[in-house]
């Protein structure tokens, strides 16, 4: 005999969840992953970023200077070899300021080169100027707000480190009494030279 059930028990049937039997039940389903491997860039040993901006560049005469500094610098060797402290005043007046001569006011910038020259006419203060614009160079800061152009390139560099013709390259600018008081300063005082990459003068004064 065929029992038929109520409307209302199919109903209910119906609506029940399916659940799988057997060993299809007991199987979980697998979901496939995949790997993503991330590439990481090697890392620099400490203080190695810091010591190559940190090393200034260095260069002799006019080779690896940017044209502007190039043509500054010579027009400021013309002047001082010329021995006429009108020619230094126009190569100052080019700025847009005067070179600084002193961390002090200085007036006149042709009075006080004469003032601070031995012979009192400002041409040993041009002698100075040219010993220094002929002795190599340093680039420091480079690519930052402070980029500078410095003669000479000891005004940078470790004394205790310089070889024998650095040495013999100083002594044309400093005696070797000098060069003593230097190393017990730790640092180069004697004049030197800025100038900014797009060619102006800076400085001429007593290093800091």
């Amino acid at each position: 005999m065929i029992r038929i059930l109520p409307a209302l028990a199919l109903l209910a049937i119906a609506a029940m969840p399916w659940r799988a039997t057997g060993a299809e039940a007991a199987a979980p389903r697998k979901v496939e992953t995949e790997r993503i491997t991330v590439p990481t860039k090697p890392v620099d040993p400490p203080g190695k970023a810091a010591n190559a901006v940190a090393e200034p560049k260095l260069g002799k005469g006019a080779t690896g200077l940017p044209p502007l500094v190039a043509k500054t610098r010579q027009a400021i060797l013309d002047a001082a070899y010329s021995g006429d402290l009108g020619s230094l005043r126009a190569v100052m007046q080019r700025n847009e300021t005067p070179p600084s001569l002193s961390v002090n006011e200085v007036g006149d910038p042709i009075d006080y080169l004469k003032s601070q020259s031995g012979d009192g006419e400002g041409l040993e203060v041009l002698a100075i100027l040219t010993d220094v614009l002929e002795a190599g160079w340093a680039l420091k800061g480079a690519g930052t707000a402070q980029e500078m152009y410095i003669w000479p390139a000891f005004a940078v560099l470790p004394l205790d480190k310089l070889s024998p013709g650095e040495k013999v390259e100083l002594y044309k600018i400093v005696t070797s009494s000098d060069f003593d008081e230097m190393k017990t300063a730790g640092k180069y005082t004697f004049y030197s030279v800025g100038i900014g990459p797009d060619g102006t003068w800076h400085y001429f004064k007593l290093t800091d």
